[in-house]
């Protein structure tokens, strides 16, 4: 098993465990029928778990991608700061009844930048042809272009209407063209044949055939994600 592959692992098993104590705060919060600001703290700390342990995930998926593997790097760098400045501005000023203005900006302002390197990310591992790599790379720039302006914002007390409408355009071109790679990916898979066979390699008169159904009646596996298939003689 491959190290990615034990991290996805190690990921979703975090993430089961995560949305089981999620629940269970959640029921102690309706049993005890008070739900604390502690509780609240709580949920909002796994939340963030999941929000950057997915984002770390997804950017070192993309460090195989060649030319993209920077964006993977940084990404996958940046989560781990990302929960940092969340979980102080959660947990630091617990006892001052409000919490540090500063903290919460520079939480947010993580959060934000983070969502871009999760969108881009996200949507370059969906695409799988070169159009809708480009179109997935749009959304990963209009949503970092929508994160810079939106932590401006953030920091400034008083945003202009113009400011805050150039943010909204921004954020629903960039979700557009996010949701469009999956449709548009899913729209050009459509009327392929699903028993296509295609030949990817030779060797001595044996082939290694791709095909979405059985080969000649047998059926075969899938390789599993990060898989590489090759074909060579027995030793």
């Amino acid at each position: 098993m491959t190290k990615k592959l034990r991290l996805a692992r190690i990921f979703w098993l975090g993430a089961a465990a995560v949305v089981i104590a999620a629940a269970l705060v959640a029921l102690g919060a309706v049993v005890k029928g008070d739900f604390s600001d502690t509780d609240g703290r709580i949920l909002v700390t796994l939340a963030a778990l999941l929000y950057t342990g997915g984002a770390a995930l997804s950017g070192l998926a993309l460090v195989d991608r060649g030319p993209v593997r920077i964006l993977g790097l940084v990404v996958a760098a940046a989560a781990p700061v990302c929960l940092a400045l969340v979980l102080w501005a959660i947990w630091t000023f617990i006892g001052d009844g409000g919490g540090n203005e500063n903290a919460n900006k520079l939480a947010w302002s993580s959060v934000l930048a983070l969502l871009a390197g999760l969108i881009a990310t996200t949507g370059l591992l969906l695409a799988r042809r070169q159009a809708l790599v480009r179109l997935a790379g749009a959304a990963g720039v209009l949503a970092g272009l929508a994160a810079f302006l939106s932590i401006g914002a953030t920091w400034d007390e008083n945003p202009s209407d113009a400011y805050v409408k150039a943010l909204a355009v921004l954020w629903i071109l960039a979700a557009l063209a996010y949701f469009l790679v999956p449709i548009m990916q899913r729209f050009s898979n459509v009327g392929v044949e699903e028993a296509g066979q295609r030949v990817l390699a030779t060797l001595d008169g044996v082939e290694l055939v791709a095909s979405r159904g059985p080969v000649e009646g047998v059926a075969v596996e899938a390789p599993a994600a990060g898989e590489r298939l090759v074909l060579r003689r027995r030793a």
